[in-house]
């Protein structure tokens, strides 16, 4: 297999854990431009095809993900992309389709291994990735705060992801899976690395860590994003959901 032998294994980690995140933009120096000035981010470019632009979205150092430019190649709605480590991408591949899960792209390799992108159910678009593209990456314990997948129908939901990704299974070290709170959430060890959402639109959203809330809240306004639920939420637990310039979700939590 083609790729970095330093780079770790999904196995490394638990099975199943979020092991990247990124976001697919129709005007990627915009979108770069607008989570630069919302959120405090600093871009990296990062060599690829000449007609892609990439780039490593850092935060105070800590990678958050990559952004680069849209291509037809999908074939769903993208956005933010949340990418699940395994052991096998082509034998996981055949799993989704056998779940009736429409893969858009892949699997093919990347300078860091196998991955492919796929649709679940009702389109909720998410990756796979056979190595983790940067160790340091985490949710949780730095600039991502947490994954949330809304749907309308979280268990439904979680016995797809559950089936698909090996989730709570036996060899004791898998995510686990649990209910709590009126949601599912999903544990690698005692991080909760996801979580599933009643709602009526469905799809994959970050929630990133910001200094202030509020402020995150005027500045997406102001460099023509928007605020689909302004802040709420004691001091120090604040958090809103706002919307880039393309439309794309995301969550804002307080530090």
């Amino acid at each position: 297999m083609p790729g970095n032998s330093s780079s770790p294994r999904a196995s490394e980690k638990a099975r199943g854990a979020p092991c990247w995140l990124s976001l697919a933009s129709g005007d990627v120096l915009a979108a770069k431009k607008f989570y630069a000035r919302v959120l405090g981010w600093c871009h990296v470019p990062l060599i690829g095809a000449p007609d892609r632009a990439r780039f490593l979205a850092l935060r105070c150092g800590a990678p958050v993900g990559t952004i680069s430019q849209a291509t037809c190649d999908l074939g769903v709605s993208a956005g933010w992309i949340p990418y699940f480590g395994v052991d096998d991408v082509d034998a996981m591949v055949g799993r989704l389709r056998d779940r009736g899960a429409t893969v858009a792209v892949g699997p093919l390799s990347t300078e860091t291994g196998r991955l492919a992108v796929a649709a679940g159910p009702q389109q909720a678009v998410f990756g796979l990735r056979q190595q983790a593209p940067d160790p340091r990456w985490r949710v949780g314990t730095g600039p991502v705060a947490r994954l949330e997948l809304r749907t309308r129908d979280i268990f439904a939901a979680a016995y797809f992801y559950g089936d698909v990704l090996g989730w709570a299974g036996t060899s004791g070290d898998c995510c686990d899976v649990e209910y709590t709170n009126g949601q599912i959430e999903v544990r690698d060890g005692l991080r909760t690395v996801a979580a599933f959402r009643d709602a009526t639109a469905s799809g994959w959203q970050p929630c990133f860590r910001v200094a202030d809330v509020g402020v995150a809240a005027v500045a997406a306004t102001g460099w023509g994003g928007r605020v689909i639920s302004p802040p709420e939420g004691p001091r120090g637990r604040r958090e809103a959901v706002l919307a880039d310039r393309e439309g794309n979700p995301f969550t804002v939590v307080a530090n």
